[in-house]
Formats: C-alpha cells, structure tokens, sequence
C-alpha cells in the first residue's frame, strides 16, 4: 500500500498540470452518453455496428486522447518515440516500480471514472437497458467493459516507457490493431448473429456471476502482466543510443 501510495504522490504533479484534460473529459462524457442511451433501444432491435465501433471508442481511447499533448506518446528522438515525463522520470532516483505504478495510475484516473460515469448514465436514463438487464446482469455487464478498458488501456501507459519504431514498425502495428478490431466486428455478428455490445449484454445475462469473475481476473491478469513488462523494458532500453 505504502508503494500504491508514493505512486501517488509522484502522479499529481502530471494530474496538476492536466486540470484542463480532465474538464475537457468531462465535457465529452455527455454527448457520448447522450448518444450511447438514445441509440441502445434501435441497437437492442437490430444490431448495427456503428454502435459497436462508437462503444469500442469509448472504452479503448476516449479517455486516452484526453491528455495534454506534453504527456502524449509520441517521437523524442530519430526512432525513439515514448511519453517525455517518463522518460524523465526514469532519470531520476525513484524506483522505477514506483514510477510504474504512477503511470498505470495517472490511467486509471483518466479513464474508470470516465468509463463507470457513461455506464451509470446509461443505465439510469435508458430505460429499455433497464429492462433487459436487471442489477445483477447490468453489474456484469458493466464489469466486462470495465475489465476491457483494464485490459486493452493498460498498453497505453506500459507504451509510455518507450520503443524504437520506425515507420515499417508502425505501419505494421496499425495494420494489426485496425484489422483485429475490423475481424472482430464483422465476426462477432456472423458467428452469433449479435453484435459485439450485444453479445456481452447476452453474456452478462445468461452467465453473470461467471463473466464478472473471469472480467476481474482477466484485468487483474493484465495489469499484472503490463506492470511487469513495462519494468523490464525500462531496465533494459537506452534513450540515449
């Protein structure tokens, strides 16, 4: 706890700076919740994937885009791109676990509030979700998009210690990413004829227990993992080659 706390610490002075960022996330919060609770009685009649894209957007970058542009992942140097404030950190005499934890944290600030407040407004002013999934299921639901911002967000501040990467290397990287989640949007519907939102909704109703305890190991599994390889990455990266 002592370490969590120290984490902390060292977050603030970058939430202090990003006072801006975060009204700016708030401000987005109620056109993004209007549209998600106006949409979801279309959706929940008959699938389209605008939705999905739009609900995949919220919970793995709304969040992230947030951030003042000095605490972006971005180039430093010929190949190198990496956040600056890490970077300098890592010069520093903290222990790295500490500014590691500080990233993950500095994340989760920005982006569980965020995710949890768009869940929470559409449950309380869509009542058609309301009707389709009682407490219990809406809980899991929730936990499932919770626990996959948790899990595809934590790249983001394990990315922040840094990486060469020339342009071969990123066109690559986006060419996964926008392929994976092109595959998954047209297989999801083709294989259970729902939609990738819907889906879970089925998922957190017929198994809630089951999907809210493997959502919470799966991001505890994933932060857990990230942590520990964005510690070693920095033990092992010269900035300065």
């Amino acid at each position: 706890m002592k370490r969590w706390q120290q984490a902390f610490w060292l977050s603030k002075f970058e939430l202090l700076h990003s006072k801006k960022s975060i009204f700016t996330l708030l401000f987005l919060l109620v056109p993004n919740s209007f549209f998600l609770t106006v949409s979801i009685p279309s959706y929940l009649e008959e699938h389209f994937m605008l939705y999905d894209i739009f609900f995949l957007l919220i919970f793995g970058v709304a969040a992230i885009w947030a951030k003042p542009k000095e605490y972006q992942y971005q180039k430093i140097a010929d190949d190198m791109w990496a956040q600056p404030f890490t970077v300098f950190l890592n010069q520093l005499p903290i222990p790295r676990e500490i500014v590691v934890r500080s990233r993950f944290l500095i994340y989760f600030i920005y982006s569980l509030p965020f995710h949890l407040a768009v869940l929470v407004i559409m449950y309380s002013f869509g009542p058609e979700l309301r009707q389709t999934l009682p407490p219990l299921e809406f809980i899991a639901f929730s936990l499932i998009w919770l626990s996959f911002g948790i899990c595809y967000g934590s790249v983001y501040p394990a990315s922040d210690s840094g990486d060469k990467v020339t342009n071969v290397k990123m066109a690559f990287y986006a060419f996964v990413l926008l392929g994976s989640f092109t595959l998954l949007l047209f297989a999801v519907p083709y294989l259970s004829s729902h939609g990738l939102v819907g889906l879970t909704i089925m998922i957190a109703s017929k198994w809630p227990i089951i999907s809210s305890v493997i959502s919470i190991i799966a991001a505890g599994v994933s932060v857990t993992f990230w942590m520990k390889y964005m510690k070693n990455h920095m033990n092992k990266l010269d900035y300065f080659q």
